[in-house]
């Protein structure tokens, strides 16, 4: 095996958010990241993809794509092949009424093995082609170049009728919940992923072990699970978060040597917006809303009736249209007169549509030709730009609310087959189907907007950055890192 002078070691802490992340180091509650931030290069705002939600943003670290590429639409959508809603993980009533089996092979054999693309290559397969090795801790997506047999967690056995083991494809080293360990002592309470006490001990273990592959994605989820509930200001679950990460950098003889030893980068995925509290209000109940259509319930397959199919990831939510266009302009038409809806977007003759329940008018544009932006990507707009808050200075596009969001919002509607909308609630605002999680006086997350879209980043023991803000644009980076190319 090839090896790179320096490990890489990618830590993700879900839902960190730049605002707590600065509050934490300078009150004290983090000393750990307060290290990393003193002796590294400190990002406070990196784009993330859309929707913000795991899978889809896993995947685009991953692969260095967009979900028009890679595929992965969100946690939930529509599958006009299977002609049924497949969920990925969006709350345990949602799942029950999905089908538990199916959500199972769903998000653990499915993701990988088939949603994600395969004319797409993730970092794990491509390090392997060069002779590196990598792993991965807590992450979903995570498709690497070693088949392997997994056996369902007895407790899963007993609630599904999955049939075991599994045919799955993942890196050198792989932990993920109950399925899968590399330290053989490592509880896992939630059975679907360890919690970042577990996360940690895996980290930990191969370090210990001086099993530590030349590329190491660890995620860890439990601040989002707090950040729900408690709203975005929580610094506890930092600071708990902090005290496992200090027990990491205590196996080496100092901190310092720890940067000596590895490259660290510690990156959030999303962030949150804050929630109101009257449900009547804060919470869009897209059902009441489109009262009249026929909607397919999830966990069954579409039959000759139904109109309209929902998938709804928090604060955004894909609307497809089963039948006929007029179902899909008269959805837009009654969405338009709902004040608490931010974005209605769709593709029509080969441009994307925007309207908004919010403010008056229509914007257009499509990609290839016009008005550049300051990641070059050029693009023809026509109509209200303020509808995406752009701004033209010097004759570049400028982002204001929705950053990167031409890009984001035209992969979002070029990611699965399908005739559907893209729809977004203000902040404060969520959407609802039948099951779904809803957060009041918490947060959710999901949509176009900065609060969920920009994230903070640090990276320490190298002195290269990516080429831009944006988590598409990392991959070019880190096998730069893991080659060898660094300067």
């Amino acid at each position: 095996m090839k090896h790179t002078p320096k490990p890489v070691i990618m830590i993700i802490i879900d839902t960190l958010m730049t605002t707590p992340l600065e509050e934490a180091v300078q009150t004290g509650y983090a000393p750990a990241l307060h290290f990393f931030m003193e002796n590294g290069r400190y990002i406070p705002h990196v784009v993330s993809s859309f929707p913000t939600m795991s899978v889809n943003i896993e995947s685009t670290l991953l692969t260095g794509t967009y979900a028009d590429q890679h595929r992965v639409p969100a946690l939930i959508w529509y599958d006009e092949e299977r002609k049924r809603i497949v969920n990925c993980g969006t709350g345990i009533k949602e799942v029950i009424a999905s089908g538990f089996s199916q959500f199972l092979e769903d998000m653990y054999v499915r993701l990988n093995n088939n949603y994600l693309s395969k004319q797409v290559k993730t970092i794990h397969e491509e390090l392997a082609e060069q002779g590196l090795t990598s792993g991965s801790i807590n992450a979903f997506v995570y498709r690497g170049h070693i088949v392997r047999l997994v056996d369902v967690p007895r407790r899963l056995q007993i609630m599904s009728e999955t049939e075991s083991p599994w045919a799955v494809h993942t890196p050198n080293t792989w932990s993920l919940g109950s399925f899968a360990k590399v330290r053989p002592f490592t509880f896992t309470p939630q059975t679907f992923s360890g919690n970042y006490k577990a996360g940690f001990q895996e980290l930990k273990y191969l370090l210990k072990e001086k099993q530590l592959p030349d590329f190491m994605m660890c995620g860890i989820q439990d601040l989002d699970l707090r950040i729900h509930l408690k709203g975005p200001m929580d610094l506890h679950g930092i600071h708990k978060i902090d005290r496992e990460l200090q027990h990491v950098l205590n196996l080496y003889p100092s901190w310092e040597h720890a940067l000596e030893a590895c490259t660290w980068i510690l990156l959030s995925d999303n962030g949150h917006a804050s929630m109101g509290h009257k449900r009547s209000h804060y919470v869009i109940d897209l059902r009441k809303l489109l009262h009249g259509f026929s909607i397919i319930d999830k966990g069954r397959t579409k039959d000759q009736n139904e109109q309209l199919a929902l998938a709804v990831n928090q604060r955004t939510a894909f609307i497809y249209s089963l039948k006929h266009e007029s179902d899909k302009k008269s959805v837009i038409h009654r969405l338009k007169k709902d004040h608490r809806i931010d974005i209605i977007a769709w593709k029509e003759n080969g441009t994307i549509q925007v309207a908004s329940g919010e403010k008056e008018g229509q914007f257009s544009f499509s990609a290839g030709s016009g008005w550049v932006d300051k990641y070059h990507q050029y693009w023809s707009i026509a109509g209200d730009e303020k509808l995406l808050d752009l701004t033209i200075k010097h004759g570049v596009i400028h982002y204001g609310a929705y950053p990167d969001g031409l890009a984001r919002l035209s992969s979002s509607l070029h990611s699965h087959k399908g005739n559907y909308l893209v729809v977004t609630a203000k902040p404060g605002y969520e959407f609802k189907d039948k099951a779904s999680p809803t957060h009041l006086g918490g947060a959710a997350h999901g949509s176009l907007h900065k609060q969920e879209s920009l994230v903070p980043m640090i990276v320490a023991g190298t002195e290269t950055l990516p080429s831009s803000d944006r988590l598409v644009d990392f991959k070019p980076w880190l096998m730069e890192l893991l080659l060898g190319k660094e300067e």
